[in-house]
């Protein structure tokens, strides 16, 4: 298995929204996710590199899954966090190392200049807990709180 990561293009918009969907479906969030949603956070991402990135995984010529990363400025950290806000491989695709290879080239290469890295996980899925542990995130000692605005 040779995998791949690299920038999303336009090409591969609807494929990756189809996978945002599943993601969704999956482990649904507070908000429900549409098409539109999805569609539109591909589109700004590709043209605003600034506020983040969406990387494709690949499997030699088959798209595998995707990953949304969120750059933001931490004070208490003083430089950039690379917040994963998404890490979606097909179902025949997990638990073969694919999300641990990814976050290691993140962390290797310092991607997007970045001097931590951040991501969620719903508490109701252990698999991902123990993936992220292995690999040396520790849970914050905050809470998280959220408040939609529409």
């Amino acid at each position: 298995m040779k995998i791949s990561f690299r920038p999303c293009s336009p090409a591969d918009f609807d494929i990756i929204t189809d996978f945002i969907i599943n993601l969704y479906n999956e482990d649904p969030g507070l908000i429900q996710m549409t098409k539109e949603k999805a569609f539109n956070t591909l589109d700004v991402l590709s043209k605003r590199s600034d506020l983040g990135t969406v990387l494709v995984v690949g499997d030699k010529e088959e798209i595998i899954g995707y990953c949304i990363l969120i750059n933001y400025w931490s004070n208490e950290y003083g430089g950039n966090i690379l917040h994963i806000d998404e890490l979606f491989i097909k179902e025949d695709y997990r638990s073969k190392g694919i999300g641990s290879q990814l976050i290691y080239q993140l962390a290797k290469s310092k991607f997007a200049n970045a001097v931590g890295l951040q991501l969620e996980v719903t508490p109701g899925n252990p698999r991902a807990k123990r993936l992220y542990e292995k690999l040396g995130f520790k849970i914050r000692k905050n809470m998280a709180y959220e408040m939609g605005l529409d």
